[in-house]
Formats: C-alpha cells, structure tokens, sequence
C-alpha cells in the first residue's frame, strides 16, 4: 500500500509543481499576507510572518521538506487564517506524504479563498488519493465552474465517473468534450470500451463508426471494427470486414491473421493457408505461434496427403526467415522422415544438431539415417559427439561403432561396442546385435577365437537371427573350420530367409568345402540367379562348376565377375589361366 499512495503523491506533486514554481505571494488577491497594515498583528510579527513564509518556500525548493514545514507551521501560529500559508502547509504534507494533514490544509485554505483555483485542483488530488470519489467529483465540477474552457477538467470528471461506475455520465461528459474539440481516436476508443462494459456492442461499434466516417483513409480503424465485432461472437460481421480491408490493403496482417483463423476453426485447412502463406513471407507470427502451426499441418499430413504441400510450403518459408532455429529443421527432418525421404531428413536433422539440438531422440534417428545412407564419417563424428551428451545411451555406441568398423577402425569399433554393452539392460535383442557387430569387428580384427565367442553369445540370445547364422557360418567356411556346425547354421538360415541370394550363396560354399559339389551347385545356382551382378556369388558358382568338371562354363562365370567388379588376386589367376585357385 505505501507503494501505491508514493505514485499518487508523486503524480500530484508533478501536476502541482509547475503551478507553485510561477505562483507568487503577490499575486494572491484577499489575504492577510498581502493586506497586513496596522491590524491585529503587530508589524514585527508581519515581518516574522513574511521572513518564514519565503524562507519555507525557499527550503521546500531544495526539498528540505521537514524543515519547511516546520517554519510553515510557525508562520500558522502567527496568523492561523491565511489562505496562502495553509496551502503551502498542504503541499508540504503532501511531499512528506501526511496525506490526511495535508487534507485538512487544503480545506481550509479553500474556506478562506474559494477563489484559489490551484487549492480546488490540490484538494481534486488529495480526494483522489484518499479514495473520496465524490468528494473528487464535487472538486472537478468546482474547477469547471472557475475555468470552464479548461478540457483537462472535463477529462477529469469524465475519469472519475467511470472510476464510480457511473458510465453514462462519464460518457456525457465525453460527448461534452468531443463536441468542443471534434471526433479524436482517444474520445471513441474510450467511449467504445464504455459501452462495451455497459454490455452495449451496437454502441460500441457506433462509436468505431464514427472514427471510420471521420478518417476514411485509416485501414486501423475499420481493423478495430473488425476486432470488436469479433470479440463479441458476431463472426460473419467481421469477416466481411476483414475481407473489405484486404480489398484495400491486400497486405494488412490483421486481416490474413484472422481469416485464416477464421478458416481453421471451420475446418476448412486449405482456404486458411491461402492467408497463412502471406503471414509466412511476412514473418507476422511470433516463433512460437509459427511452431504450433506447423505442427499442426504436419499432424493433418500425416493422415492426409492433401496437407502435404502447405505444409512444405509454409515450412520452407520459415526456414528462410528462422535459418538458424533448430525447432523447425526438426520439423522439417521429422515431415522427411515420415515420406521415407531419408537423405532430406538427415540433412536436416544434422542442421538443427548443428544448431544446438541436444534431444537424445533426435541424436538417434540422425545415426540411424547416417548408417542408412552410408555416410559413416558423419555417423563416427556425431556419434561422439552424441555420446558426450549422452553418455548412458547404447545405440549411440552400436551406430558410431558400426561406422568405425565400416571405416576399416575396428579397434575403435571394439572398444565402442565393449563400451556399449555395458550400458546395455534388459533388452536381449540389442545385447544380440552388440554382441554380432563384435564378432564382425574381431573378424575383421584378426581374432578369430573373439570373434566365434561373440557371435555364440549372440545366438544364445537370438537363436534365430539369420544374420549372425549366415556371418558366422561363412566365417568358419572360409576357415574351414568347424563345417558341420557351419552347415547346420547356414541350413537354418536359408530356412529362415528362404529367398535370400546371399544367405542361399554362403550355404552353397558352406557345402562347397564340405565337398558336397553338386549340393552347392544346386544352391549356388539358385544364388546367382537371384543376383547376378554380385561378384563374390558369381565366383562361387564359376568355382563349383569347375569342380564338376565344367571348366569352360566356370571360365565364363568368373569372366563375369571380374567384370561385375570382382578384383582380387585369385580371380585375376583363374580368369588369365583357366584354372581354378584356392
């Protein structure tokens, strides 16, 4: 409370200060100060009076209240009926923030000279501050009665009726005011919300009306109309408003904001980004409000294509007026991510990584698109970065680890997935494929006996995981080792995956070192003929044909897959020569 009642005081005592600065004691008509000649009071004390009163004055001029006031109070003693001392004794309470001394002061001083018009606007305050609405009005109506062409008194009045809920009156003195100095912006918008409190919207309008007649050339105000008008529920009365302002100002923010506000609460999607796309070249919306909107088109994409391209329209615009806002390539990556479109959405997710995204989500669907897309120095980078961030996280290990094998760093790639699989809990099918990418990285590695423990590890997890089957399986053929149990791993796989060419070629070598030669042509065949570009199977079939005796179709085989890219040492041999290398 004492907060409230400094603003009042300092409010009066501005509205105060310029008057007393050019106020001067001669200037005061009917009192004793000026009129002092052989009365009552003896000539020592009239100057006593005169010497204290100026030096009060002087002293509240250096703002040395108290002690003005003080000398003020002396001035009183001397003569208790001066109109002039009891005002100065007024204002000095004020500034000391004696409201109610300084109340007293000003009455009385009004009683001695109801022709001091800077004590009726003193006492107006002082009313106001106290909270004595009718007090305060009485006051206002004193002042207009002295100065009736001062407005500032009318607005005073006006001010204070609406202040006691008296709103009519309050407005009738505003059409006083509006008839002395003409239609005014302040004068209809005050009226308006008036009316409006009154609960009377056609008044409301009128007043707005009013405005539109006077200043036909201001868009602002028939805006205002609008607004009104759709505040109170008269929807069709504002559109058609709106419509109007654009047929003038097709670029008037307002207008697009609301009818295609309009359009959304009708459902009709399509019609309001007709005015949503000029909101988005024009960057009207706060970034919040553009976030909530997008988000909105991006879930109606997802359930109907026709909300495809507006979507992809509005957030390109946006991207090109927020470039460095991580939420809309986001956005952005999440509407790629949805059409399959794994390059855009990578990109786009690296952009809001780069941007300051440190969402774990996020992290992990960029390195499963990296992975995907085969980029995997992006894929190790970010993945270190990712598990800086996140350093609990699995899959950030198995994705970066992942990539640093495919890089041929497989002693990284090892420790990454140690790493990994410490953080790893409840959850058999990842702890499955850790385990596999190890067996693949100490394949690669050079230890063999690493490698088949992991790849153990993982079967016991997932027994049927064709992958680890076929890896592990091809592994011990090339090794030659352990080949029955190869042979009943890779058996299983191409059951499991019976239309797999790479799963049916590593069965048919699997047989072909069991020298099982006409099994693994059967098989190898089948292979081939699934992918006849692969290398790898192409040889294969050429070796096992060979074995059988059919040496110039094997030749021709193997033609075809140094010509498929096939290039190592062996191939090179047998294709100059004829002759089948192990």
């Amino acid at each position: 409370m004492k907060l409230k009642v400094n603003i009042l005081l300092f409010f009066v005592i501005i509205c105060l200060g310029s008057c007393s600065s050019m106020k001067k004691v001669s200037q005061k008509s009917d009192t004793q100060l000026n009129t002092y000649t052989d009365g009552d009071i003896s000539y020592k004390n009239q100057f006593r009076f005169k010497s204290m009163f100026f030096e009060s004055q002087r002293l509240e001029a250096l703002e040395e209240f108290d002690k003005a006031a003080t000398l003020m109070e002396q001035c009183l003693a001397i003569d208790p009926l001066n109109a002039d001392a009891h005002y100065e004794m007024a204002t000095l309470y004020v500034s000391i923030e004696r409201i109610e001394d300084a109340l007293f002061h000003a009455k009385k001083s009004y009683e001695l000279n109801h022709n001091n018009i800077w004590v009726c606007r003193l006492l107006s305050q002082l009313y106001q501050i106290s909270g004595n609405i009718d007090a305060e009005l009485s006051a206002y109506k004193n002042l207009i009665e002295k100065d009736p062409s001062n407005i500032e008194y009318l607005f005073l009045l006006a001010t204070a009726h609406s202040k006691k809920g008296s709103y009519k009156k309050a407005i009738q003195v505003y059409n006083e005011i509006e008839s002395k100095i003409g239609v005014s912006e302040e004068l209809s918008v005050t009226k308006e919300y008036l009316y409006i409190t009154m609960g009377d919207v056609d008044l409301a309008a009128a007043e707005i009306m009013k405005l539109i007649a006077a200043f036909p050339n201001e868009i602002r105000f028939l805006g205002m109309l609008a607004e009104l008008y759709q505040a109170n529920n008269l929807t069709e009365k504002s559109i058609a408003i709106y419509n109007d302002i654009l047929e003038v100002d097709p670029k008037n923010s307002a207008a697009n904001v609301a009818l295609a506000e309009y359009y959304r609460v009708n459902n009709n999607h399509l019609k309001a980004f007709d005015y949503l796309t000029f909101c988005f070249e024009n960057d009207v919306f706060d970034l919040q409000t553009v976030f909530q909107i997008l988000t909105s088109y991006f879930q109606m994409a997802i359930e109907e294509q026709k909300y495809l391209d507006p979507l992809l329209s509005l957030l390109n615009k946006t991207l090109i007026n927020h470039p460095n806002e991580a939420p809309f390539h986001v956005l952005s990556g999440d509407v790629y991510f949805q059409l399959n479109d794994s390059k855009k959405a990578f990109e786009a997710y690296e952009k809001s990584l780069n941007f300051g995204v440190t969402d774990f989500l996020i992290w992990n669907r960029y390195l499963i698109l990296g992975v995907e897309l085969q980029e995997y120095d992006r894929v190790y980078n970010k993945g270190m970065r990712a598990i800086e961030l996140h350093p609990i996280q699995p899959t950030l290990y198995l994705f970066s680890g992942f990539a640093a094998s495919y890089n041929k760093e497989h002693e990284k790639a090892i420790t990454l997935f140690n790493k990994g699989l410490n953080y790893v809990v409840n959850n058999r099918p990842l702890k499955a494929e850790f385990y596999n990418y190890l067996g693949d990285s100490y394949h690669f590695f050079g230890n063999d006996k690493k490698s088949d423990e992991c790849y153990e590890k993982s079967l016991d997890l997932i027994p049927d995981n064709v992958v680890v089957l076929n890896n592990y399986s091809y592994y011990l053929s090339l090794r030659e080792k352990d080949l029955e149990k190869a042979e009943r791993m890779s058996k299983q796989c191409v059951e499991l995956s019976p239309n797999q060419s790479t799963y049916q070629d590593t069965y048919g070598w699997v047989l072909y070192k069991l020298k099982r030669f006409n099994e693994a042509k059967e098989w190898l065949k089948k292979a081939v003929e699934g992918d006849s570009k692969s290398p790898v199977i192409t040889e294969h079939y050429g070796d096992v044909l060979y074995k059988l005796n059919f040496k110039k179709e094997a030749l021709e085989y193997w033609k075809k897959a140094k010509n498929s890219g096939g290039d190592s040492e062996l191939l090179n041999k047998k294709v100059r020569e004829g002759v089948l290398y192990e």
